[in-house]
């Protein structure tokens, strides 16, 4: 299927493959659109001045404006339920469309979060366009319900490139990568579809999460030939996605060609360096968007002090941090993590201890297993111990703050409290789930536990690493064991 999606987008095609399902004729029926410059409570106010006059509705030019209104407001509920209620009772005017009349209802009410009732009007509607379908299809992704979105996907009589860029864009956004990268496959391939920005954008992103390098850098490629814009969503798609598979060379290349950078652009980039380093080079970026008047957010904070963390900058990352501060940017947990990570990777492990005991809200998992892994790379026993129960006492069915003391005790050689740990994992019955390794050969991703036999080709790999092991002692290299089960 990856293989499939390369071969479309590789430069040697001169398009996509012509549709083979057809899609049914577009209704020739044609519909009165009332534009108008009025927005907001403007739009609302005429409204009901020229219902108060006595007009109908046909004669009232401000509906449309109005039911547009009604999905921008916050209060705009009311007022949609109020105009709702008079096409029901007066009936939809000649002189506007039905379907477009009911199609701003519907969008109205899903804009306001009731996408139940934007179902109801739907469902009663005789007259439907594709731009009424892709409305119902739009609110039921944006509400998390992809098993009824794709229900309507399915049942669409006739799809347009949005219908599939919003299935795409919300299958990537909720986690169905893999989904998504079939559905463009299906899209592009099958149908001939030529995919635009917002298509690419969900792609990408579906692309990013998989880790399928080689697929991004063709997407890429495609992006450069048909010339697609990337000063928008598009390029902080491809940045992320060149960081996220750790191509930091590709990720600036990327970022440097974007002719008008947002600060979504730069924070994707510094992200990206903050991780995978060098950090300094985040740093630098971070100092080159300030020069230029581009003000950060808390998002490119927390990429800041993850860069003074990776790069042992203790004090360069509490000046950010009180930088952040002067700017009016209230910090948040994330923040606070960046701090205690940073704290315990420079060895101040009480100081990050009592940061983490004092925070306004409670620290969760992912801080005390931050502290708890840096008390184990700087052996520090006793602090370990206390971080494992703050753990524990987050998480006590997890596994991590079990395995991150064990191997502090390892490390410190205390066996027997090594024993004793292990046997609590056991009468808990706590089970670590593996880790496991990716690895993208020819568009495909491989994933790995230790000790796998697992994969189709587990024999030839053993076999490859028999062959290394030979070489190497051949080669008179001697490794240094550690036999951690002799101990236990």
């Amino acid at each position: 299927m990856n293989n499939l999606a390369l071969s479309m987008l590789s430069p040697t095609t001169s398009g996509f493959p012509p549709s083979t399902r057809p899609s049914k004729p577009v209704s020739n029926a044609t519909a009165t659109r009332c534009r108008a410059t009025l927005s907001g409570d403007a739009a609302l106010r005429a409204f009901r001045a020229h219902h108060l006059a006595g007009r109908a509705l046909d004669a009232n030019p401000a509906l449309l404006p109005a039911l547009a209104a009604c999905a921008r407001l916050p209060a705009g509920a009311v007022e949609a339920e109020q105009v709702h209620a008079l096409l029901v009772k007066c009936g939809v005017p000649r002189a506007v469309s039905g379907a477009h009349a009911c199609t701003s209802l519907v969008r109205a009410y899903a804009r306001l979060g009731r996408v139940c009732d934007a179902r109801k009007v739907f469902d009663g509607m005789l007259d439907r366009t594709v731009v009424t379908w892709n409305v119902l299809l739009d609110a039921l992704v944006r509400a998390g319900d992809l098993d009824a979105a794709w229900e309507v996907f399915v049942e669409m009589p006739q799809r347009n490139v949005v219908s599939w860029n919003t299935m795409i864009t919300g299958f990537a956004r909720l986690g169905w990568a893999q989904e998504a990268v079939d559905l463009f496959v299906e899209m592009a391939g099958f149908y001939g579809l030529a995919p635009d920005e917002a298509t690419m954008v969900g792609f990408i992103s579906a692309v990013r999460d998989i880790g399928l390098l080689g697929l991004g850098r063709s997407a890429h490629g495609y992006v450069l030939r048909r010339e697609l814009s990337i000063d928008g969503a598009l390029g902080v798609a491809l940045i992320s996605m060149y960081t996220k598979c750790g191509s930091m060379g590709a990720a600036h290349n990327c970022f440097s060609s974007v002719s008008n950078k947002s600060l979504e652009h730069w924070t994707s980039v510094i992200t990206g360096f903050a991780a995978h380093g060098p950090p300094e080079m985040a740093l630098s970026l971070f100092g080159e968007m300030r020069q230029l008047g581009i003000e950060p957010n808390g998002v490119t904070f927390v990429a800041v002090l993850n860069a003074c963390s990776h790069g042992g900058f203790v004090n360069e990352g509490f000046k950010y941090f009180s930088l952040m501060r002067s700017m009016g940017i209230k910090p948040t947990i994330q923040h606070y993590g960046c701090l205690i990570d940073l704290l315990g990777r420079a060895g101040f492990l009480e100081e990050a201890f009592n940061l983490a005991s004092n925070l306004p809200e409670d620290p969760g998992f992912v801080i005390w297993s931050s502290l708890l892994a840096a008390c184990r790379s700087h052996g520090n026993v006793e602090m370990a111990e206390l971080a494992a129960s703050k753990l524990a006492d987050a998480k006590p069915s997890h596994g991590s703050s079990y395995m991150l003391l064990s191997n502090t005790y390892a490390r410190a050689k205390q066996w027997e409290d090594l024993k004793k740990t292990r046997r609590r994992m056991e009468e808990h019955g706590v089970k670590k789930k593996p880790g496991l390794s990716w690895i993208e050969v020819d568009g495909s991703v491989h994933s790995f536990a230790t000790a796998d036999k697992l994969h189709a080709e587990s024999e030839s790999i053993y076999q490859m690493l028999a062959d290394l092991k030979h070489n190497l002692v051949s080669a008179a290299y001697e490794p240094e064991l550690f036999a951690l089960s002799e101990q236990l």
